[in-house]
């Protein structure tokens, strides 16, 4: 009895160990992987001469939750942006997304040369819904405030 309930406890360390490094290993470079995003998001809006720039993160919607994506602030402005990927065709398509400070989205944005041509088969309703739901996770984050 007691050798098989050891073979179970290291074979449960052996799943449960990996699983636990690469959560920490997730959450301790979440703040890098929201700088390398704000990179690529800042690349791509001058490679399509598109004048805004995002400048960091936004700390007043850190906390959300529901969609994947970053939330960041726009320059010389007091809109944010939100940087997602669309699925369409099989294929993640990096989007942004202006955001009022009412929390209406103003602007959608093909982040990409690949990005611009996928949009054009993108159907007004998918963009809809993703805007609807960018509108719900700002008001959610944003609170009360």
């Amino acid at each position: 009895m007691v050798p098989a309930l050891k073979d179970r406890g290291i074979l449960a360390a052996w799943i449960v160990g990996p699983v636990l490094a690469a959560a920490l290993i997730w959450s301790l470079t979440f703040p890098f992987r929201l700088n390398v995003l704000m990179n690529a998001a800042n690349r791509a809006l001058v490679a399509s001469e598109d004048t805004r720039r995002l400048y960091g993160p936004c700390p007043d919607l850190s906390g959300t939750r529901g969609m994947l994506g970053g939330w960041y602030l726009v320059a010389d402005s007091d809109s944010r942006f939100f940087v997602f990927a669309i699925m369409r065709e099989g294929v993640l398509v990096p989007h942004g997304a202006e955001v009022s400070p009412e929390g209406l989205v103003v602007d959608m944005v093909p982040l990409g040369s690949h990005a611009r041509q996928a949009a054009d088969r993108v159907p007004p309703g998918l963009i809809e819904v993703y805007a609807r739901r960018i509108e719900s996770a700002f008001a959610s984050g944003m609170g009360d405030r």
